[in-house]
């Protein structure tokens, strides 16, 4: 499978496009310049931040981290700092009004909401993330070779106790800190996992320095930049080719190849002169489907998708469609799965299937739905099917969804 990403930057947006065999299967947006310290930019930024009041009835506190709003801090979010906590571990038992703390943004601010922040933080790196709240090891899910995740877990804890390499121990909330093996680090020898945890490890103790250094609400650590927080993320073994539209956006992909990917060099190009990058494989209509809330399937049936503060709903139309309602909506199963990654939708969502009257034809296309998630990042919980073929499912939610990414601009 030929996996391959155009970055396009059009009105001080960077619009970056992953494609399997000519179809687009993601789309991410986020804005340049002095804009990206705002909105989605602010997502992974880590603040010491002073905790203002805990409210028990709402099991969350409120957190200055510098801005208008107090950023919004819920119990699960808040566990973190309790080594011994429960899922039923109280807001009241992890803070108290004027402690300080690190926090890390999730969300954004939206609409009259302030910004959602965990105590549970985490530093990226190429290959790796740091877990100082957690001491566990594990592996991204985009990984299913059962050997290859049993081969990395392996590595990384040769690694922490410093089995053939330097020991690269971070000291954690209970113990040695955990860490989680990212899609790169696929296939990685324990040379190079080692290096890039050595990285991230000075990363935080160089952040832990800072915070020692300052007084709450202050920024200890801000992300890559968008370009190179896109070449971190979504750049694999596997890629073919990484097309960059514009100099300047070239120049920057260019230099963190160099430095942090130089394996994968040769598959970095700029786009022709004067091309439109996503006219390739018609990425512009295919995004102009995406954002469309009809969506056609091949047998004549389609989908309407439509979204609201509360949940996304999803209709199946048999429409012109040769076959019975279990062809349709096996077919459908699997486009609509597509849908939702691409689209970002997350929350609440229902699908109203054709009806069916068969118990097997109910398991099959759970079945399908459930597969069509395979090696999403995000987690997903499909509910049973009713007697009216009717699916209750939910997603974690992306930081946005695919329209709210590309309604931005920088102003």
């Amino acid at each position: 499978m030929a996996h391959e990403i155009f970055m396009s930057v059009e009105n001080g947006l960077l619009r970056v496009a992953q494609i399997e065999d000519g179809v687009l299967t993601g789309i991410q947006a986020a804005p340049l310049g002095k804009s990206e310290s705002e909105a989605a930019g602010m997502v992974g930024q880590i603040y010491l931040a002073r905790v203002e009041r805990v409210v028990e009835r709402l099991q969350a506190a409120f957190v200055d981290i510098g801005f208008d709003k107090s950023g919004f801090l819920g119990a699960r979010e808040a566990r973190a700092l309790v080594p011994d906590a429960t899922r039923d571990t109280p807001i009241e038992d992890c803070v108290e009004a004027g402690d300080t703390v690190l926090v890390q943004v999730t969300r954004p601010p939206q609409g009259d909401k302030g910004t959602q922040v965990t105590a549970d933080v985490t530093l990226a790196g190429r290959g790796v993330v740091l877990t100082p709240c957690r001491s566990r090891i594990s592996v991204s899910r985009q990984i299913e070779d059962e050997a290859e995740r049993a081969r990395l877990t392996d590595l990384a804890e040769k690694i922490r106790q410093g089995d053939g390499v330097d020991a690269v121990t971070v000291e954690g909330m209970d113990g040695p800190s955990g860490w989680v093996l990212r899609t790169a680090a696929e296939g990685q020898e324990i040379e190079p996992l080692a290096a890039d945890m050595v990285n991230v490890a000075e990363q935080w103790e160089q952040l832990l320095e800072r915070a020692e250094n300052v007084e709450p609400p202050s920024l200890i650590h801000q992300d890559l930049g968008a370009v190179e927080k896109a070449m971190r993320d979504l750049v694999r073994a596997d890629t073919k080719a990484v097309v960059v539209e514009g100099a300047a956006t070239m120049a920057v992909a260019k230099g963190f190849m160099r430095e942090h990917m130089a394996a994968l060099a040769d598959v970095l190009s700029p786009a022709d002169e004067g091309e439109i990058l996503f006219d390739r494989h018609d990425v512009a209509g295919q995004l102009e489907k995406a954002l469309s809330p009809r969506v056609e399937l091949a047998s004549g049936a389609w989908l309407m998708i439509e979204a609201t503060e509360a949940m996304t709903t999803i209709d199946v139309n048999s429409g012109a469609a040769e076959g019975d309602a279990l062809a349709v909506n096996m077919e459908a199963a699997a486009v609509i799965a597509k849908q939702v990654r691409l689209r970002a939708v997350g929350g609440l969502i229902a699908i109203d299937f054709i009806d069916m009257t068969e118990e097997a034809g109910h398991e099959a296309v759970l079945k399908a739905l459930d597969e069509g998630f395979d090696g999403d990042k995000n987690a997903v919980r499909i509910g049973p099917m009713s007697e009216f073929s009717v699916v209750e499912m939910t997603r974690r939610r992306d930081v946005m969804t695919l329209s709210q990414a590309l309604s931005q601009s920088v102003q």
